[in-house]
């Protein structure tokens, strides 16, 4: 579990739980705007919301098997849970990836699900189920339409175009002609 821990310390400064003692030290803080807690794996629908919340923000977590006052309760984490999650997983625009970890809950066989969301520039915006989500403070809702379009709107711009670069030449190396030639062969300047 050594070289787990090294990929597990850092988000957005907030330590990502691996053993059970950092996943209740996490807990204790309460939910913020990177990190939200879900009873059970059957709010999943609302955890994908919060997932696409974190990846049009910062990136954040989502705790299953933690109740909403911080309590760790943890969960059976079968087979069935991890289709659930893949059937949730589905309904995002454009895919995701998802890290997840399960961290045991003592000896009683439950587990916490931490599933870990990071934003990726070139799929911003994200949607789920059709809708795209923010997160504002420990709220996630569904992001005003203004809100998205900006965002689509920088991504398609942040993107290399060639109108976009600079072009190597001077003023004389233009071909005034093709500048003057019509878009329609049937107008004239």
């Amino acid at each position: 579990m050594g070289s787990l821990r090294i990929w597990a310390r850092v988000l957005s400064c907030k330590i990502i739980p691996v053993t059970l003692q950092e996943l209740r030290n996490l807990a204790a803080r309460g939910e913020s705007e990177q990190l939200e807690f879900k009873q059970s794996s059957a709010q999943f629908p609302r955890a994908g919301e919060t997932l696409c919340a974190f990846m049009n923000g910062r990136g954040g977590q989502v705790l299953v098997g933690v109740g909403p006052d911080g309590s760790v309760v943890g969960q059976t984490l079968a087979d069935k849970t991890f289709q659930d999650l893949a059937q949730v997983l589905r309904r995002f625009d454009p895919p995701i990836s998802v890290e997840s970890e399960k961290i045991p809950v003592g000896t009683s066989g439950l587990e916490v699900l931490v599933l870990k969301a990071t934003p990726m520039a070139d799929s911003l915006p994200c949607a789920y189920d059709g809708r795209p989500y923010q997160r504002v403070g420990t709220t996630t809702s569904v992001m005003p339409q203004e809100t998205y379009q900006r965002i689509l709107l920088e991504r398609t711009h942040s993107r290399p175009r060639w109108e976009n670069e600079i072009a190597d030449v001077t003023i004389n190396e233009l071909d005034v002609q093709e500048i003057r030639r019509p878009d329609n062969p049937n107008e004239y300047c």
